[in-house]
């Protein structure tokens, strides 16, 4: 599975299942930052996945997914727990797709160094063995929902205690996609 999704977006993107979202979001309003970096567009070879970043309203980011099977447009927020950068993804900001769909939050950890960003995932496979283990904190409140997601219906109070807790080599997080900038 991990070979045939690899990258955070294309999981979030089309897969009815196999995620790990959050109702709430992952950040509070102190811990966001903007960096310039991520603007432009970004392609990771491997999947054929290009990525347009462009800045939104406020301090967010309006993402653009392209991938030979679907596009999609998303809202992001770019944030910083102790030294590690996340990237909060979620429905586009201002749709309104009725009043029985709620918008989720799924998070990637992000790494920006010259012309290349990696991105890592939360881990299906991890959150499942850790659900099935009873191993993940009580605060998280996950559950498995009914596409076959991870389903965390945590604060954001929670949701920020949790990552801070995070080690920087943790399985957590799935292994890092690679986008590359593109002239």
């Amino acid at each position: 599975m991990r070979r045939l999704i690899p990258i955070a977006l294309l999981v979030i993107l089309t897969a009815p299942g196999c995620l790990v979202l959050g109702l709430d979001r992952f950040y509070d309003e102190a811990s966001i930052v903007f960096d310039e970096r991520l603007l432009g567009t970004w392609k990771n070879a491997d999947d054929n996945v290009t990525v347009t970043v462009e800045k939104s309203d406020w301090r967010a980011f309006r993402i653009q997914y392209v991938h030979p099977i679907d596009t999609r447009v998303l809202t992001a927020y770019l944030f910083k727990v102790r030294d590690t950068h996340f990237l909060d993804l979620s429905p586009l900001r201002g749709e309104d797709p009725g009043p029985f769909l709620l918008p989720a939050h799924t998070v990637v950890r992000l790494s920006i160094a010259g012309g290349e960003i990696r991105v890592s995932p939360l881990d299906f496979d991890w959150f499942s063995r850790a659900l099935e283990a009873k191993a993940v904190p009580a605060e998280l409140r996950a559950s498995l929902g009914e596409r076959n997601q991870i389903v965390l219906a945590a604060d954001r109070n929670a949701l920020v205690r949790w990552l801070a807790a995070r080690p920087e080599a943790d399985p957590a997080f799935g292994d890092a996609a690679v986008f590359r900038k593109e002239p």
